[in-house]
């Protein structure tokens, strides 16, 4: 969503809350859940449960307090705005579930941008006990590059009965940016954290790196890869440095996205299937006609 929305010219696309800022806008708010129902509606084609993210991923305090926006309530009108679209789709819908979607204080790219453990939980707890309070069904936090943030974020998720998933951005050699193994990024955060996340996750890498990565990862601890049960997958081998900054969006065939990430499935027992950067509705159709295919045999 971040990456398309981005590249769509819209004016209403805030350089601090990004897509968020589409919500104050009567044009761009219809855009916005446009875009959306074009995701929800293959969905509900193919009858296959479907996650609807708030429009938050950049939404924290501190970003909130430079934007165009600064005294609205950004991630209550977020997941508000959320909550009506699913509820459009009617009583007998197949199941969307609304995450609080929240990402890393800085670039998701850039580990050295993160904030250590305790500031990550001073700079995280504002946007989600407003997430929480709101209704979101669980949160998801993506794209993150250092494992020392995510472990004050956990702490804050911890306390709110929610259910949560860490979704981390990893490299061939199975390490987060920072260049902490996942496996040990995993366990620690089990070890440390007194409400651990439901399952973690990976995203914004593609699908040959992802297979790669696990393999990895299982061979260190297979327990700490048996907690990887997601991926937004992007739709170009790139690396994050590669992709930083590209003009152009690197891409593969619908039909190859879909086959590459359905068989994360079938390889690696990956129950959370998605798309994230070059991802369109044709690639999540391609992935969704898979998995309906592979269900029926």
């Amino acid at each position: 969503m971040y990456e398309r929305l981005r590249r769509g010219a819209s004016a209403a696309f805030d350089p601090d809350i990004a897509y968020a800022g589409m919500l104050y806008d009567e044009g761009e708010r219809e855009v916005l859940a446009a875009t959306h129902r074009e995701y929800l509606d293959i969905g509900q084609q193919y009858g296959l449960p479907m996650v609807a993210g708030t429009p938050t991923w950049h939404a924290n305090a501190s970003r909130i307090a430079k934007s165009a926006h600064a005294e609205r309530s950004i991630n209550a009108d977020g997941c508000e705005f959320m909550k009506a679209l699913r509820q459009s789709y009617g009583p007998d819908a197949a199941p969307i579930l609304i995450a609080g979607v929240t990402g890393p204080f800085g670039d998701g790219y850039k580990p050295e941008e993160a904030p250590d453990t305790a500031a990550a939980i001073d700079l995280h707890t504002p946007q989600i006990a407003s997430l929480a309070e709101a209704g979101i069904d669980f949160f998801k936090v993506q794209t993150l590059p250092s494992v020392a943030e995510a472990r004050g974020i956990a702490k804050v998720l911890g306390t709110t009965g929610k259910p949560y998933v860490l979704s981390f951005v990893i490299r061939r050699d199975g390490c987060v940016l920072d260049g902490t193994p996942l496996d040990l990024a995993i366990s620690t955060i089990d070890d440390q954290t007194r409400n651990p996340p439901a399952s973690y996750a990976v995203n914004c890498v593609h699908t040959s790196v992802f297979s790669a990565a696990y393999s990895l990862i299982h061979d260190r601890s297979a327990t700490a890869a048996e907690r990887i049960l997601g991926i937004d997958a992007n739709t170009s081998a790139k690396t994050p440095e590669e992709l930083d900054g590209l003009s152009e969006i690197d891409t593969e065939a619908p039909d190859d996205f879909g086959k590459n990430v359905s068989a994360l499935n079938e390889n690696f027992g990956i129950a959370y299937l998605g798309g994230c950067c070059g991802s369109s509705t044709e690639h999540i159709a391609a992935l969704a006609a898979q998995c309906v295919a592979k269900r029926d045999v």
